[in-house]
């Protein structure tokens, strides 16, 4: 790694970072941390006062032929400072107003500010993405900066881009984030998360999120999915079962429209924790009636967390040999993403106050059909004839009939062996249902 310190003027930096020569944002910079304009209003003052912003960090890239695949004709990306270019590169643009000799001035209307003139020291690295992303976590060592803002600084790890790619849209990734994960932009121009009652993925809460669901679904249930875990998910080579992650986060979003109201951190991680519940115990769960279950699943919490009804205040429970008040070790535990076994235990105790019928949720067979060869026994032990009309049936043309529609939670065993345009035509309904009609349309055309 080489490094090198130069002096620019806040001009050169803000005329870089509006041509696109020098990216503030790129996709290892963590989020904002305060709401509107807040924080840029700070860092102008401070500049406008004399007190300087500190220094700024990037990573030379001009010479970086991986680097131009991913961010073509840029030259620095910032390692540490993207907040700061960020709100003067707002402020020149006439975005926001600071206090300037005691009235509130935008930048076009401060006569005589020459950016020009005023400096801020620059470290310039050449150096590899492990090596920038190493340097960021030096440089904030002793800066606010939690765990998932440094895991999140890496922007290699292909399981970081998975995740990332969720929850925000980036243009280095042509992706599009997860509806769940959208944002709202109001006249003044302040984005609130569409929902979640926070700040957009406010200190990478939302990639935690997706981390912890990734775990959850490579582990099948309730696993040990804190910190540790998630470290040592970013250094996988395999993201694991994204399909199963995307349709966590395809029903959270189907429960925040039907219940009308955003999600709190109390209230997502409980319903995390009964999703990767369910998934536990059948991993072809389907959630059928997502009203029946916002509704179900907000009365249990209730009971468990709320405060309206006391029928469980005194209610103990005996875990790894010591006794706790329920609702107690709920409110406690329901968040303790890094305790698999406590997890499990919150979820034992929320479904015995309820169950997955109440819950509008269908257990599903894992297996969805019989191989060829125990077709063709069943079909043989039904004298190689059709169960629904009666006929001859090759095992060509054969398939395996539910009686009831595996989408709609049919067991495996509970079906036969019939003709393949039978299954197509009789959709949803019972193989009886079906002989039945078959029986009135032969009526109807005698």
């Amino acid at each position: 790694m080489y490094t090198k310190t130069e002096t620019w003027s806040i001009q050169k930096l803000i005329t870089l970072a509006i041509s696109g020569k020098l990216n503030p944002d790129p996709i290892g910079q963590r989020p904002p941390t305060a709401k509107g304009h807040t924080k840029s209003i700070q860092i102008v003052t401070s500049m406008l006062k004399g007190f300087g912003i500190g220094m700024i960090t990037l990573r030379d890239i001009s010479q970086d032929a991986e680097a131009q695949e991913l961010y073509p004709g840029v030259d620095y990306l910032v390692i540490d400072g993207g907040h700061r270019i960020r709100a003067l590169v707002l402020f020149y643009k006439n975005k926001f107003a600071v206090d300037f000799e005691g009235e509130q001035a935008t930048f076009a209307q401060i006569d005589d500010l020459d950016l020009e003139g005023i400096f801020v020291p620059m470290s310039i690295c050449v150096c590899t993405p492990q090596e920038a992303t190493a340097l960021f976590q030096a440089i904030n060592t002793t800066t606010p900066v939690n765990f998932m803002e440094m895991i999140m600084s890496d922007d290699v790890s292909e399981v970081c881009k998975q995740i990332r790619s969720r929850t925000k849209r980036y243009k280095e990734y042509d992706n599009l984030p997860l509806p769940v994960f959208s944002i709202e932009m109001d006249q003044r121009g302040d984005v609130s998360s569409s929902s979640f009652d926070m700040e957009p993925n406010h200190r990478r809460k939302w990639d935690e999120y997706v981390a912890i669901a990734m775990i959850k679904a490579n582990g099948g249930g309730n696993v040990d999915s804190g910190k540790p875990e998630i470290e040592a998910l970013v250094q996988q080579e395999s993201v694991g079962k994204l399909d199963v992650v995307d349709c966590f986060f395809e029903d959270a979003q189907k429960i925040r429209s039907v219940r009308g109201k955003k999600f709190n951190t109390d209230v997502f991680a409980a319903f995390l924790l009964v999703w990767f519940g369910l998934y536990g115990e059948n991993r072809k769960f389907k959630i059928d009636n997502h009203r029946q279950f916002a509704e179900e699943f907000m009365y249990v919490y209730s009971k468990l967390k709320g405060n309206a009804d006391r029928s469980l205040e005194a209610k103990t429970i005996e875990f790894n040999g010591q006794r706790h008040f329920l609702k107690e070790f709920f409110r406690r535990n329901s968040k303790n993403f890094s305790n698999g076994l406590v997890q499990t235990e919150c979820f034992d105790q929320f479904m015995l106050l309820t169950s997955p019928e109440k819950l509008g949720v269908l257990y599903r067979d894992v297996k969805r059909s019989l191989t060829s060869d125990e077709r063709e026994e069943r079909l043989a032990l039904q004298n190689y004839k059709c169960a629904i009309d009666g006929l001859p049936l090759e095992l060509a043309d054969s398939v395996w009939g539910h009686d009831t529609a595996w989408a709609k939670g049919g067991d495996l065993e509970d079906g036969a062996v019939i003709r393949r345009s039978h299954n197509t035509d009789m959709g949803s309904t019972t193989l009886e249902e079906y002989k039945m009609i078959l029986e009135l349309r032969k009526k109807k055309v005698a």
